[in-house]
C-alpha cells in the first residue's frame, strides 16, 4: 500500500496521509470500499496519540521505542524537545554524542521542520509519562518483570507494557525464571505453559488490575 501511495504520488510526506479519504484508498489495487473505510477510520484514530509513540513514528535516526519514551519523559512536550541543544540531549542518561546530534539534526532539518508543522496541526499529543514520572508511584513496580500474552480487553498489550514501564517495571517478551508475573489475556497458550513450567505466577486481566490498584496505579493508564 505504501509503495502504491508513493508511486502514484498520492503522498510525498507523512502529513499527506491524513488528507486522503475513502475514495483515494479505494483507487488502490486490492482495496475495496470496506478496507478503504477501515483504513481511514484507523488514520482518524491516530490523530490523537502519545508523545512517545509520535516520536517513535517519526523515524528519527537512533530513536527506538525506549529512547522515544525517555525523550517524552524528560522534555515533556514536543516544542521543548525541538528546541533542545545537543548538550541538553547528551545530559540524558545513556545518551551519547551520536544519538544527541542525530536527534538535534533531525529537528533542525528544513524539510523535517516543515513536515512537523503540518503534522502538529492535525495530531493531538498527550504525555502520560509526564504524570507518572513526577508522581509518588513512579517506582511502584520497580524491580518487577512482567510478560504479557493473549488479548486484553481494556487496553492493548503495548499499552500495558508502557504502563508498567512508566512505574519502574520491566516488560519482557519472553517468559523465564526471572519473570515475576505473566499477565494472560484470551488466547495466551504457549507463554502460559512456560510460566507454569518456571513457577511464574499467572494473573488474569482482572487480577492484574487489582494488583495495580493496590499500588495506586490505574489500569487505564493513570493519566489523571
Amino acid at each position: 500500500m505504501a509503495d502504491q501511495l508513493v508511486g502514484r504520488q498520492m503522498i510525498a510526506t507523512l502529513p499527506d496521509i491524513y488528507e486522503l479519504d475513502v475514495e483515494d484508498f479505494g483507487s488502490l489495487e486490492l482495496f475495496g470500499e470496506k478496507r478503504a473505510q477501515n483504513l481511514v477510520d484507523a488514520i482518524d484514530a491516530a490523530r490523537e496519540t502519545t508523545l512517545a509513540r509520535f516520536l517513535f513514528g517519526l523515524g528519527i535516526p537512533e530513536v527506538g521505542r525506549g529512547v522515544a519514551r525517555d525523550l517524552a519523559r524528560h522534555f515533556d512536550t514536543l516544542d521543548t524537545l525541538r528546541s533542545a541543544t545537543p548538550e541538553d540531549l547528551e545530559a540524558l542518561h545513556g545518551f551519547g554524542e551520536v544519538i544527541a546530534h542525530a536527534i538535534h539534526d533531525f529537528f533542525h532539518d528544513e524539510h523535517n521542520r516543515a513536515a512537523l508543522e503540518r503534522l502538529v496541526a492535525v495530531v493531538t499529543l498527550r504525555n502520560p509519562d509526564r504524570v507518572a514520572s513526577g508522581g509518588d508511584d513512579a517506582a511502584a513496580l520497580e524491580g518487577l518483570t512482567f510478560v504479557f500474552t493473549g488479548s486484553l480487553e481494556t487496553m492493548t498489550r503495548n499499552d500495558a507494557k508502557e504502563l508498567v514501564e512508566r512505574h519502574g517495571a520491566k516488560a519482557s517478551g519472553s517468559v523465564s525464571g526471572s519473570t515475576d508475573y505473566l499477565v494472560a489475556g484470551a488466547g495466551g497458550g504457549k507463554k502460559r505453559s512456560q510460566a507454569e513450567a518456571n513457577g511464574v505466577p499467572i494473573l488474569s486481566e482482572a487480577e492484574f488490575a487489582a494488583f495495580l490498584d493496590e499500588r495506586g496505579i490505574e489500569l487505564g493508564g493513570g493519566e489523571g
